[in-house]
């Protein structure tokens, strides 16, 4: 498995500062939602593909498998993605405690200021990131899921 956990980054001061102002002016909560922005945009000009690092996303016709750090894949209907990326959307923005959903087969929670994502709902290795990582997930399997029903 790979350690995804916090990483320090050395920086000029005046790259700093360049991040700063970019936190600023984006409305970024902290310097990883900056590194965030900047990875949006790259993405919006095609230089790197919507992904994230230990999380792999298949598309079918009638949904997505989606698996973390090499585990089984778990399969979720278009409804069972919108419903996750909803719900992570809600603990985000404000829900707190422990969300399960039996019928989709995941659960959701907050941990410290980061979320934890645990697919299956009983996992033993979920996912917990900061806040923007966690929403990019969210956009990443909307996207996808979009994609496979346009197909």
């Amino acid at each position: 498995m790979n350690d995804f956990s916090a990483t320090m980054i050395r920086l000029s001061g005046e790259r700093k500062i360049q991040l700063e102002e970019i936190a600023q002016l984006t409305g970024a909560a902290s310097m990883s939602a900056t590194i965030g922005k900047l990875i949006e945009i790259a993405r919006a000009q095609g230089l790197v593909a919507h992904t994230l690092p230990g999380v792999a996303v298949n598309s079918f016709d009638d949904g997505l498998a989606i698996a973390f750090d090499g585990a089984a894949p778990i399969g979720f209907t278009h409804d069972g993605v919108a419903s996750l990326a909803a719900t992570i959307r809600s603990f985000v923005n404000d829900s707190a405690g422990v969300f399960g959903d039996a019928n989709y087969d995941y659960s959701v929670s907050r941990r410290g200021t980061s979320f934890k994502v645990s697919i299956p709902a009983n996992s033993a290795s979920p996912k917990t990131w900061a806040a923007d990582v966690a929403l990019d997930f969210a956009d990443m399997i909307e996207a996808e899921s979009a994609k496979a029903r346009a197909a």
